[in-house]
């Protein structure tokens, strides 16, 4: 097996068909399996993924780390695919990331993005966001966002999986890139949700990263992107 798509997911019925028939619809000559891994969801988000897939596993405790590390115990592929269910990919998606990793030092990669809404903010936003990462990766300091996140198995075994932590994206990608090679794919092949930026604007979306930085790493920032109230953190980026 060459991927395995791995899509955490809690109460997500609303969207996450959307997501599960993207990844079904991949035009690829490479193998490639749909695994779900649901954290007690209330709704019929399990019924719908396991119309999809026979590769369901309900997580007896919450969280987007704890479920994306159930879902790859069933995994079978050589590389490691962490899909949000709120995300959709473009039919050439495994075949863009399958390119990279023709290079046998990449351990792990993400790709660039679009936002589900097109409004101007939104767009401004998406493009600075995507220029960063693309910058960061170009001095060999990539960010890789976890909504679309590819990573070897020998390396995603290595570090034990995803630490049980808030932001456990950005705590992977740090200890990947220590590690070895990853990189940021410019190409825009997955549209995801803007709904936190939406309900929260740029500015509270910035305060609610930065606090996450800071209690996930145990260290400070140095600086305070804004000044707002402190952040209530949730597992998952559920908003309606």
């Amino acid at each position: 097996m060459d991927f395995s798509i791995i899509v955490p997911a809690f109460n997500e019925e609303k969207r996450i068909r959307a997501c599960l028939e993207s990844i079904k619809a991949q035009h690829t000559a490479h193998s490639y399996e749909l695994i779900v891994s649901d954290s007690g969801s209330t709704d019929g988000t399990v019924s719908i993924a396991r119309e999809y897939t026979d590769k369901v596993v309900v997580c007896k405790e919450k969280g987007t780390a704890r479920a994306r590390n159930e879902g790859a115990k069933l995994a079978g592929g050589d590389i490691l695919v962490f899909i949000d269910s709120d995300t959709i990919v473009s039919p050439d998606y495994i075949d863009t990331v399958a390119r990279a990793f023709k290079d046998p030092r990449l351990l792990a990669a993400s790709c660039a993005f679009k936002f589900t809404r097109r409004s101007p903010k939104l767009l401004g936003a998406e493009y600075v966001t995507n220029a960063y990462y693309v910058l960061r990766s170009a001095f060999h300091a990539a960010t890789l966002p976890g909504f679309n996140v590819c990573i070897r198995r020998e390396a995603f075994e290595k570090l034990g999986g995803f630490r049980l932590c808030h932001l456990e994206d950005l705590d992977m990608s740090i200890k990947l890139r220590k590690m070895g090679r990853t990189k940021y794919l410019p190409r825009r092949v997955v549209v995801t949700s803007s709904r936190r930026l939406e309900q929260d604007g740029v500015l509270g979306t910035l305060k609610y990263y930065g606090d996450l930085f800071e209690a996930s790493q145990g260290r400070r920032l140095g600086f305070e992107p804004v000044k707002l109230g402190e952040s209530k953190f949730d597992d998952y980026v559920h908003r309606e």
